[in-house]
């Protein structure tokens, strides 16, 4: 059974406008998750006023734009006023030219578009917390417990021919402290646990674990919904690992992958076993009555 998103494509440069020259929509199919029902956190009955959401976009459907809900007209038929986040300049991380360039900025500093009626559900991935800044400002960054897909070739070099092939490479971080401007943000990389399409554990070598620099917050692409996972979700749910929203999720980590180790194990016992019956069957051959 899959699941249908959404994505969008909005100027976040423009106020966010959403015309017909700069609205587009596309549906982009999605493996149901292991365990937790994503979905249940973002029906009509989530969305209060006040709050700001990620929404899919129009590149690979992943959740980097912002929309500010400032009140839900109607549940049925579904309807709210909202603005999307726009920023002209990403001046407040460093001075790469990453909004010019046509990226998308999902960490710093947003300001408020103008207000539009808008009644797509499927649009939106998840609620995201955030604070105000000077001046009306919207301030995203990671926090502590998140999760972010990174660029895993991001370089300070991208620019608008920078090829599709080598921008959607992804890795999973969970985030061990709160950015600060002084030091940025410390993550340590998350790892698939075999057997599952959503499931990860943080990895466990300590020396894995990063600090990305202010300047380098470009890194990061989107944030991930995650779950953690108690246990008591089925048999075979892994305690302590976290569970991610397959809709937020670059579809090549969706993968199920098998523990090499345990197939070097299993491949290892099977020659053994064979090696050992062979012997056996050798045995008695030699010592059956020879019949003249």
């Amino acid at each position: 059974m899959e699941n249908r998103v959404d994505g969008i494509k909005i100027s976040t440069t423009s106020g966010g406008k959403t015309d017909a020259e700069t609205l587009e929509t596309m549906s982009i199919n999605v493996p149901d998750p292991d365990f937790h029902d994503f979905d249940k956190d973002r029906t009509e009955r989530c969305f209060e006023e006040n709050q700001v959401w990620a929404a899919y976009d129009a590149d690979d459907g992943m959740p980097r734009y912002y929309a500010m809900i400032h009140s839900v007209i109607s549940l049925n038929p579904f309807k709210m006023r909202i603005s999307w986040l726009n920023s002209k300049t990403n001046s407040e991380l460093g001075p790469l030219n990453w909004v010019g360039s046509g990226f998308s900025k999902t960490c710093g500093d947003f300001r408020v578009g103008r207000y539009e009626i808008y009644n797509s559900l499927n649009s939106f991935s998840h609620k995201v917390r955030w604070t105000k800044g000077t001046r009306g400002v919207i301030c995203i960054y990671p926090r502590k417990g998140d999760v972010w897909a990174l660029y895993r070739n991001w370089s300070p070099e991208w620019n608008e021919l920078t090829a599709d092939e080598m921008i959607h490479k992804y890795d999973m971080v969970e985030v061990l402290e709160d950015y600060s401007e002084e030091l940025g943000v410390t993550v340590t990389p998350l790892v698939k646990v075999a057997g599952f399409k959503t499931v990860f554990h943080q990895h466990l070598d300590l020396k894995e674990v990063r600090r990305i620099p202010k300047e380098e917050m470009f890194r990061f692409s989107h944030h991930v919904p995650s779950y953690l996972l108690t246990g008591q979700e089925g048999p075979n749910a892994p305690k302590g690992c976290r569970e991610l929203d397959p809709a937020a999720t670059p579809p090549e980590l969706l993968q199920v992958v098998v523990d090499v180790k345990e197939e070097e194990i299993v491949e290892n016992e099977g020659n053994e076993r064979a090696s050992q019956e062979k012997n056996h069957a050798g045995e008695g051959k030699s010592q059956s009555p020879v019949t003249l």
